[in-house]
């Protein structure tokens, strides 16, 4: 029952997510482990947590989705370049559509007002927030196999990184902790005064997919602080996500002192969204375990 307090509502929808499915994950590594007489690997533990999530002991990706959250900040800099990126992949000359093309991806954005810039000073209301949160659930709604989240907003490392420093205060995040009023009771508070629309709107992607048990392959500093913001209103709210790969030195660090290790070592710094179909390979070759004939 709602409350008519946002985030409180917010808060009772995280603590009724769903578990995974151990017994898909253990069906699936008799499976890995009979094909190939190995234990626990890389692709196996990938393997097995897809199982988990997918509610099957043969994981599947046939159906795949990035989404694609767009906003802006006023303080960081001009939205043109968002608009044009997302203009870019509506006629399919992006380079995210050429991976996802490759592996038959299907793509989408979600438009968070990129033309009317976030003002991180002002007064951000709970209600309005968790307005943001609730159209980032739209990312989930083409359900499938696994689903993508990747995010663009001029200035938007320098918000997250406030979030996680709001946070967790373990966490060096450099000069942009400086000043950061700390939040660790109130992780959705830590939001609220230093996230904008694609952060709430990642928090709400991670929540819908984590309530239709879809695996989720993150990308980027938005998904970074959402899932810091959802694991301290819930430990393990996260665990149906994996982090794609590094932003670039700085994000391997702070993910890695998190413990959401990236699937790739390496920053693929070709365009948002192209990190989850790089990952994506590791996911498929995760599946074709169990298949692997027996070489003894």
């Amino acid at each position: 029952m709602l409350t008519g307090h946002p985030f409180e509502d917010l808060r009772t929808i995280i603590a009724q997510l769903p578990a995974a499915d151990d017994c898909a994950a253990r069906k699936y590594m008799d499976a890995a482990t009979k094909a190939q007489h190995i234990g626990a690997c890389g692709l196996t533990d990938i393997g097995a947590w897809l199982a988990s999530w997918q509610a099957k002991a043969a994981p599947q990706l046939k159906d795949v989705h990035i989404c694609l959250l767009a906003s802006s900040y006023k303080d960081g800099g001009n939205a043109e370049g968002v608009l044009a990126y997302i203009a870019a992949t509506a006629k399919g000359r992006a380079p995210v559509n050429l991976l996802c093309v490759d592996k038959g991806i299907g793509l989408r954005a979600l438009e968070m007002a990129p033309s009317l810039p976030h003002d991180v000073s002002a007064d951000w209301a709970e209600a309005d927030c968790m307005a943001a949160v609730a159209f980032g659930m739209e990312a989930a709604a083409s359900g499938g196999d696994v689903l993508g989240i990747a995010a663009l907003a001029p200035g938007l490392e320098r918000h997250a990184r406030r979030v996680i420093k709001a946070i967790r205060g373990d966490v060096s995040v450099g000069e942009d902790g400086e000043g950061v009023i700390s939040c660790a009771d109130n992780p959705l508070e830590a939001l609220r005064l230093y996230g904008g629309r694609e952060i709430a709107g990642s928090i709400g992607a991670l929540i819908a997919a984590r309530s239709r048990r879809l695996p989720v392959l993150a990308e980027g500093y938005a998904a970074l602080a959402a899932m810091v913001v959802l694991d301290a209103v819930m430990p393990g709210a996260c665990d149906h996500v994996k982090i794609a790969a590094p932003d670039d030195a700085e994000f391997e660090k702070i993910s890695v002192a998190l413990g959401y290790t990236p699937i790739v070592s390496h920053a693929v710094g070709v365009g948002p969204g192209c990190a989850v179909p790089v990952a994506l390979t590791l996911f498929e070759a995760s599946c074709l375990v169990p298949q692997m004939p027996d070489m003894a």
